[in-house]
């Protein structure tokens, strides 16, 4: 049996005290206008007949009130999370893509100025093969985790695709040139490596950037962005030692 809560009961207290002292306020001016005396019973009767009606109606009232209203706060907070869900990757917490590029287009209208980047997993089928595709999810949330940390609370982080980031970090144009992005691959290896316990495998993350002002629109940042990508991606492979 479900008991009313201290609110239902200080609720019904309070229309039952006001029921009761209108009731009496009413009964007691007929009799006085038309001169008539009341003995104790009827006295009592009308002082206590307000409660009683009062009381379980309004226990029964106010306990109906209370559970649609907190079905309507459980209502509110799951249409919350639904969104929250709706605007992220589930397997990262990172934006999707569909958020991202409301977000980011926004900011270009509005002519936020910093810089856009781009970033893949290289290989991510050579790990999935190799190591597992649950070493694939480690992957892609190592490079997600080494984003967050390197361009901090502000920048919008997205997940893409199944290895494909993108990230809008806000900067002034003194500072649009100052993301280190050898820091970020970086931290994505060492994430990596500590999330399998193994200090030596490698995990190649691939970057393009390109300087975000107003009027670029997400895809024109994907294009000239994914340039760069592939001219680092490119290069790196080229300096990379040949495997014995």
């Amino acid at each position: 049996m479900h008991w009313p809560s201290r609110l239902v009961w200080r609720r019904t207290a309070i229309v039952a005290v006001w029921a009761g002292a209108v009731s009496i306020s009413i009964s007691t001016g007929v009799r006085m206008a038309i001169g008539a005396e009341a003995d104790l019973v009827t006295v009592l009767v009308r002082i206590t007949l307000p409660f009683l009606i009062a009381l379980p109606l309004g226990l029964f009232w106010f306990t109906r009130l209370e559970r649609l209203e907190e079905s309507y706060k459980q209502l509110l907070a799951d249409a919350a999370e639904l969104a929250r869900r709706a605007s992220v990757d589930p397997l990262t917490g990172l934006l999707n893509r569909r958020s991202f590029v409301e977000q980011f287009n926004l900011s270009q209208h509005h002519g936020i100025a910093g810089i856009f980047l781009l970033a893949d997993v290289d290989d991510l089928k050579q790990i999935n093969d190799r190591l597992g595709h649950l070493a694939g999810d480690e992957a892609i949330v190592s490079v997600a985790e080494a984003l967050r940390e390197r361009l901090g609370d502000k920048a919008l982080i997205a997940r893409i695709g199944g290895d494909e980031f993108c990230a809008f970090s806000p900067r002034s144009q003194e500072g649009a040139g100052d993301l280190d992005i050898d820091a970020i691959s970086k931290a994505a290896t060492r994430k990596f490596r500590a999330r399998l316990g193994d200090n030596t495998v490698e995990l190649g993350t691939s970057i393009g950037t390109v300087r975000a002002s107003k009027g670029l629109d997400f895809n024109n940042a994907i294009a000239a962005s994914d340039t760069d990508l592939y001219r680092n991606k490119a290069a790196r492979k080229a300096i990379q030692p040949e495997p014995s």
